[in-house]
């Protein structure tokens, strides 16, 4: 198999009114740029699929049984009980297709906890499975969202996983492999913790800085490729930070990507202040290197943030269609124009995120990161 280093495809959309939109249409957003793809890995996060169960934590799966030891689902779900309390689980409903041989099992428990810090620990049973219970890989762990990923071309993952008999309000997809690591089920895109989802295109050069950052905060980096610390990293800001709803996602967005010494020095004293507080704060979780990255998150309420890194040496278009008011995001405009015609489509400028919440488009990206935010 060819593996194709140089491109990867990201497609994304969200309806800000909250409106189921069918998986058919991510689906084919990611399936034009199949020359991006090289077959070793595809997926999709999807939001607010699963309402009666909108409460629980859903922790999906992939399972591999390991010679010598008990069956891997048996192992997980005798450690989920010990820790969680599990209101329901089941085998994901997918179809069998010729191009995806000799898949894992995948399953998912809906679970909660009595815990009062209920996030946190969620997080360490997902780190503890991840990191101790050979056989057994988290995909997702969130609340009415799942992430469904595989070894495979994008078409392929998402016909096997039925991703057309879907409905959710906000989706993502990946394609390709996740960088310098084998092509294998886990280590397809999107990554995510809790509620908090990445795909990415491009190389982190600072995974090891990043790696130690997160791991003296309670972070377990099992795959290594970078773009599991760009989820862990986002969590951790938004999640845990204590900043205000307003500005905690500019925040994270400029943590990863923060504005260069020289143009800080020519900002305002209030936004100078804060640049250089952000700089030092979060040095170690800065990401060198070339990014283009969807963050879909719903904490502190469902979001979608389009950003890249200040060069912006890899691709992304953002759109809007005010008919469906749904934003749409991309590697390809081409990817966009196949399930919407808007005229209203930008290029964002390097290093600024496109956010866009349940209130509308919070920046368009094309001015700077805290553009009509109060910081004094």
């Amino acid at each position: 198999m060819n593996r194709v280093y140089d491109a990867c495809g990201i497609a994304a959309l969200f309806n800000i009114d909250g409106k189921p939109v069918e998986g058919k249409q991510i689906a084919d957003m990611i399936r034009l740029q199949k020359e991006r793809e090289n077959g070793l890995g595809a997926g999709f996060a999807a939001h607010g699929i699963f309402p009666k169960h909108e409460d629980d934590y859903c922790i999906q799966l992939i399972l591999e049984e390991v010679p010598g030891k008990a069956p891997t689902k048996q192992r997980v779900e005798e450690y989920l009980n010990a820790h969680t309390d599990v209101i329901f689980d089941e085998e994901v409903p997918i179809r069998e297709t010729e191009r995806i041989r000799e898949p894992p099992q995948i399953w998912r428990f809906f679970v909660n906890t009595k815990r009062e810090d209920a996030d946190e620990h969620i997080k360490d049973v997902v780190m503890h499975v991840n990191s101790t219970i050979d056989g057994a890989f988290c995909m997702s762990s969130g609340k009415n969202m799942a992430v469904f990923k595989g070894n495979g071309w994008a078409a392929d993952i998402a016909e096997f996983y039925r991703i057309d008999e879907m409905k959710a309000f906000m989706w993502s997809a990946h394609s390709r492999f996740p960088t310098n690591t084998p092509g294998w089920w886990g280590g397809a895109h999107p990554f995510n913790i809790l509620g908090t989802s990445v795909v990415h295109n491009g190389e982190i050069t600072s995974y090891g800085t990043n790696v130690n950052y997160l791991e003296e905060r309670g972070y377990q980096c099992m795959l290594r490729t970078d773009t599991e610390v760009l989820a862990y990293i986002v969590d951790y800001i938004i999640r845990r930070s204590g900043y205000p709803k307003g500005i905690v996602h500019q925040i994270a967005t400029t943590a990863i990507a923060p504005p260069y010494w020289r143009d800080i020095n020519l900002m305002s004293p209030e936004r100078k202040r804060w640049m250089n507080y952000i700089r030092q704060t979060y040095r170690s979780a800065l990401a060198n290197g070339p990014f283009s990255i969807v963050i879909t998150t719903d904490d502190p309420e469902p979001t979608m943030i389009a950003h890249t890194d200040r060069k912006k040496l890899r691709p992304m278009i953002a759109a809007y269609d005010g008919d469906s008011n749904t934003f749409y995001c991309a590697s390809e405009l081409s990817s966009i124009r196949t399930v919407c015609d808007t005229g209203d489509y930008w290029q964002p400028n390097p290093g600024v995120p496109v956010i866009v919440s349940k209130e509308g488009i919070k920046t368009r990206g094309t001015g700077e990161v805290f553009e009509g935010v109060n910081l004094g």
